[in-house]
């Protein structure tokens, strides 16, 4: 019997067992491993640069490669040195349509290493910095403005390719250098060479993010710059940026001069702003920057001729001859000097898939501190040579050129930009952006001769000859503005396909000099980020 008691027992146990088995458990079933983002190219891209860093140590590496190609209704040709490779934007050597390779259309081109790491002694504070240069994928030239200008030093107009002056002057760190302290709670300080904070503002609120392609803003610095792209960068500069809550602010200080690698001897800038959310789940971001800039640089070549020989055994042949003075070469270039000053009003407000952004830019430029007759040496280590001051007639004529320009701006030029743009993402991998940009100037021409059109004519290598109507002088009243569109389309995370145009006319004051007004230029590309 007390066997029997003893089976049943283990009999009841073994049933009680199976069917607690079959009961569910509350312990959770681990989460699968995450994918290893270097299994595959495919998998690496796409993975986000957040999720798939290649870091180790505190310190990041990454790199941007955006190529692609364009047409200019009126265009330049294409310079390996000039960061944006060719004219988008109508410029003063656009002139006849042109297929070319458009590199950087929506993205610098930059190769670069991060670094955040926490400093043990003190919690909650870490050592930051950064190290970056812009590059052409095309020619694999650093970006160096004043060198694509001494490239077409002299040349005459019409043979002169894409050119223009430029913070980003060959330098290994021709984005940013710094290194610099960041709290969550007091704010990040840095401290080397970093971008304004104008151009931070560019960056965050044009609709097309500062694009070469597609925007003004992002393919003539001197917008960001109040009238020089040379101040988009301080080379010895202090900035700081905190936020608390819903605001936020900066500030920027530069100390050094020419000869610390700047564009001004002077450069201090701050900014205040906040991010407030709605009722309706929308995000309102504004932002307003004030800008002063002392004895900015502004750096030009010369131009040459082409003329249509009459005499001689090359008689009815074009021959062109170099603007550059007599005893100098093409190393030696011009300067503007002025002392800026502006105000940047940013906003956008993002509901949903919908994203409106817009602003109003407004700077005024007035003659420089310093005269600086000795000269300087330039961004990349060009010259601006010492202007000759003599009252030697002979010595004058053979050194008649005055290198530093600081009386430009006699009468201040005033410049105002507003700009307005939308995007709208039809899902999560395809964009479509729109945007208008105009800029308006004042006629602050002060010399005796008034404003008024008069006929330019441009002799072609060809023996052509082109003959334009334009205004007199680049002081006086102008106008300009662009339209663009653009798709943008992210097959993977890190791979962006993009398409779009920009129309672009320029009128007036600013377009003096120009061979066309008008250019039309649509571009397709390929951006990869690692």
């Amino acid at each position: 019997m007390k066997k029997l008691g003893i089976a049943l027992a283990i009999a009841i146990a073994a049933v009680g067992g199976a069917h607690a088995a079959d009961l569910p458990t509350n312990k959770e079933v681990p989460p699968p491993p995450p994918a290893n983002c270097f299994s595959s190219l495919w998998t690496y891209l796409n993975s986000s640069p957040a999720d798939c860093p290649l870091s180790y140590a505190g310190f990041t590496v990454y790199a941007t490669i955006d190529a692609g190609l364009g047409y200019s209704s009126n265009g330049a040709p294409f310079n390996g040195s000039y960061a944006n490779g060719v004219y988008s934007f109508v410029g003063k050597q656009s002139y006849g349509s042109k297929w070319l390779w458009t590199p950087n259309g929506i993205n610098q081109s930059v190769v670069g290493i991060n670094m955040k790491e926490p400093i043990p002694w003190f919690p909650g504070w870490s050592l930051v910095g950064a190290l970056e240069t812009g590059f052409d994928p095309y020619s694999g030239n650093l970006v160096n403005g004043p060198r694509s200008l001494v490239q077409n030093n002299g040349q005459a107009l019409t043979l002169q390719s894409a050119n223009s002056d430029s913070s980003r002057a060959g330098q290994f760190d021709n984005s940013v250098g710094y290194i610099g302290l960041s709290n969550q709670t007091f704010g990040t300080l840095t401290v080397g060479r970093v971008t304004s904070l104008t151009l931070d503002g560019v960056i965050g609120y044009d609709p097309m993010g500062g694009s070469y392609a597609f925007s003004p803003l992002g393919y003539s610095g001197s917008y960001a710059g109040f009238g020089d792209t040379e101040t988009n960068r301080a080379n010895t500069g202090v900035k700081y940026r905190v936020s608390y809550e819903n605001f936020h602010g900066g500030g920027l200080a530069q100390w050094g001069g020419y000869a610390q690698g700047n564009g001004t001897t002077g450069l201090y800038q701050g900014d205040i702003g906040a991010d407030i959310e709605d009722h309706f789940g929308g995000l309102l971001s504004v932002d307003l920057v004030g800008s002063y800039a002392q004895n900015a640089v502004s750096l030009s070549n010369f131009a040459g001729t082409c003329a249509t020989l009459t005499s001689g055994p090359f008689k009815g042949q074009t021959g062109c001859t170099s603007g550059i003075p007599t005893f100098y070469g093409p190393d030696d270039l011009k300067a503007t000097l002025s002392n800026n000053s502006g105000l940047m009003l940013l906003a956008k407000y993002k509901w949903g898939p919908v994203t409106l952004s817009g602003g109003w830019m407004w700077w005024q430029q007035a003659n420089p501190s310093d005269d600086f007759l000795n000269g300087f040496e330039t961004l990349g280590g060009y010259s601006v040579p010492a202007t000759i001051v003599t009252t030697n007639k002979a010595i004058a004529k053979l050194f008649p050129t005055a290198w530093t320009n600081y009386t430009a701006y006699d009468k201040m030029r005033v410049v105002n930009v507003p700009f307005v743009g939308a995007k709208y993402s039809i899902n999560s991998q395809l964009d479509v952006i729109g945007a208008f940009y105009y800029e308006n100037q004042n006629n602050y021409n002060s010399s005796t001769t008034p404003c008024a059109y008069a006929k330019t004519s441009f002799v072609q290598p060809s023996g052509n000859v082109l003959n334009v109507i334009r205004e007199n002088s680049s002081a006086c009243a102008g106008t300009q503005y662009a339209i663009s569109a653009m798709l943008d389309y992210r097959p993977l995370k890190r791979v962006d396909l993009y398409a779009g145009v920009m129309f672009s006319n320029v009128y007036g004051g600013l377009a003096n000099g120009f061979l066309a007004t008008q250019n039309i230029a649509p571009t397709a590309g390929l951006r990869v980020k690692f």
